[in-house]
C-alpha cells in the first residue's frame, strides 16, 4: 500500500517506523511508544524480550514498566504484524517487544502518521484503516 503498509506473506510489515527512535514512552492505562510521528499503543498483556531474558508487560496491571521506560531512545529496526494478530516490534539494540491480539478488544493498535491505522482484531487477526472504509 502507498500508505507504507505492505501486505507480506503472512501478515503485514510497517516499513515507516524503520530506522526512527522511541521519542516519548506514555505510560498510563496502555503502553504508547512515539516513534517519529507514528505512533504503537499496546493494550494489553504484552513480553518485551531484552537478550535472553523475557518479561510479561502489562500497563494496567503495572508490570515491568521500568523495563519499558528503557525503550526511550531505542530504534527501531522492524515492526511486523502476523495475521494471527500478534504485533512485533525489533529494536536495533536486539530487543523485542511482542503484542498479540486480546480476546475482547484490540491488543494493540499502530498509527502512521496519524492517518493510516494497524490495529488487532478482537479474537485476533488484523485490521486496516483502509478495511474500516468499507
Amino acid at each position: 500500500m502507498e500508505n507504507g503498509i505492505d501486505r507480506v506473506e503472512d501478515g503485514w510489515d510497517l516499513r515507516p517506523m524503520r530506522g526512527v527512535g522511541v521519542g516519548e514512552v506514555v505510560l498510563g492505562s496502555t503502553v504508547r511508544l512515539h516513534i517519529g510521528p507514528h505512533g504503537i499503543e499496546a493494550h494489553g498483556p504484552a513480553e518485551l524480550t531484552a537478550g535472553t531474558e523475557a518479561f510479561p508487560v502489562h500497563a494496567a496491571a503495572r508490570l515491568n514498566l521500568d523495563r519499558v521506560t528503557q525503550l526511550l531512545d531505542q530504534v527501531v529496526a522492524e515492526v511486523r504484524a502476523d495475521d494471527a494478530g500478534t504485533l512485533n516490534v525489533r529494536f536495533a539494540n536486539g530487543w523485542q517487544l511482542d503484542v498479540p491480539a486480546a480476546s475482547d478488544g484490540p491488543g494493540w493498535t499502530v498509527a502512521l502518521r496519524g492517518r493510516h491505522f494497524l490495529a488487532s482484531a478482537p479474537g485476533g487477526g488484523v485490521r486496516t484503516s483502509e478495511q474500516r472504509r468499507n
